[in-house]
C-alpha cells in the first residue's frame, strides 16, 4: 500500500475508534465576528443572508463598534462588518445590509482559505520539543525520555509511556519514507503538542525487518483539543507524498523546520 494511503488509513482508522470512544467530530468551521452598529431588525437581515450563502461559516459573536475598538486581539478567522474598522490581527470585509456580489464574493474568499493548517503549526508545535539526536538511543529509551519530559512538563500522565508502548506493539508506527507517527491509545494527554525528533543516524524501529526511523513524530492529543489537533494529519501526509525526509533532517534549528513545514502545506513564513 502507497505510505500516504497507509497514514490516511491510520488518521481514518484513529478518528473513527475516537469518535466511537468519545463522541467527538473534527470538522473546523471559520468563525465570523460581526461588527456592527445597525439595528436589529438589520442585524438578523445580516446573519439570514450570511447563513444563506455560506452554510460552513460559524457566526460566533456580534458586537458594536465601541466594544470592537476595546479589543486587544480577534479570536475569530475574519470580521464582516458594516462599519468603517480599523484593523487589528484579521482580515475585514465591509459590506452593505445587502451584500453587493462583490461583498459576497470577498466573503467567500474568506472563508475558502484554510487557516487551520498555519495555525495548527504554530500552536501544537514547539521548540522545546523540538530534538536533534546527534547520538545512537534506541526506540525504548527514547519513549522513555520523551513521556519522562512530557510528564514533568504535565502534557500527560505517568500512564502515557505504557500506552504508548501498547499501541506500538499493536502495529508499527513507521509509516515508510523513515517517518514514524508515534501516539497513544486513546486521548490520554491534558495538553495537546507535537514532539519531534530528527535523527539523521536514525533509530532501529523494527529490527527483523531492518527498518530506521529518521524523522518521528510524537503526539499527546487531549480530548478537549482533538478537534482542531486532526488536521496535524494533513501535515504529515504531505511529508510522505514529498519525500521530505531528506530535507527535514537538513534542519539545523526549529526555525528550519517551521520553514519547511509551512512551505509544504503552500503557507507563507
Amino acid at each position: 500500500m502507497n505510505n500516504q494511503y497507509e497514514l490516511g488509513y491510520l488518521a481514518v482508522h484513529i478518528v473513527v475508534g475516537l469518535e466511537r470512544n468519545y463522541n467527538t467530530g473534527y470538522t473546523r468551521y471559520p468563525q465570523v465576528l460581526i461588527v456592527t452598529d445597525a439595528g436589529n431588525s438589520t442585524i438578523r437581515m445580516i446573519e439570514s443572508n450570511i447563513i444563506r450563502e455560506f452554510h460552513q461559516l460559524k457566526l460566533r459573536n456580534i458586537i458594536a463598534l465601541c466594544e470592537y475598538q476595546q479589543l486587544e486581539s480577534v479570536d475569530e478567522n475574519f470580521i464582516i462588518t458594516t462599519v468603517r474598522l480599523t484593523e487589528k490581527n484579521k482580515p475585514i470585509v465591509k459590506i452593505a445590509p445587502f451584500p453587493t456580489p462583490y461583498q459576497l464574493e470577498q466573503i467567500g474568499w474568506l472563508a475558502m482559505i484554510d487557516r487551520t493548517k498555519p495555525y495548527i503549526l504554530e500552536r501544537f508545535f514547539d521548540e522545546k520539543y523540538f530534538m536533534i539526536l546527534k547520538r545512537k538511543i534506541t526506540q525504548k529509551a527514547l519513549f522513555k525520555y520523551v513521556c519522562k519530559k512530557l510528564e514533568t512538563d504535565g502534557y500527560v500522565t505517568k500512564n502515557f509511556y505504557s500506552s504508548l508502548i501498547e499501541r506500538e506493539a499493536i502495529v508499527s508506527t513507521l509509516l515508510g519514507e523513515g517517518i514514524a507517527l508515534l501516539h497513544a491509545l486513546g486521548l490520554v494527554a491534558h495538553k495537546t503538542v507535537v514532539v519531534t525528533i530528527l535523527s539523521p543516524d536514525g533509530i532501529e524501529w523494527d529490527k527483523e525487518k531492518k527498518e530506521m526511523a529518521n524523522v518521528i513524530f510524537l503526539l499527546a492529543i487531549s480530548k478537549a483539543e482533538y478537534e482542531e489537533a486532526m488536521i496535524i494529519y494533513d501535515l504529515f501526509v504531505t511529508f510522505l507524498r514529498e519525500k521530505a525526509t531528506k530535507r527535514l533532517l537538513n534542519s539545523q534549528s526549529f526555525y528550519d523546520f517551521q520553514v519547511i513545514a509551512k512551505d509544504s502545506l503552500g503557507c507563507s513564513v
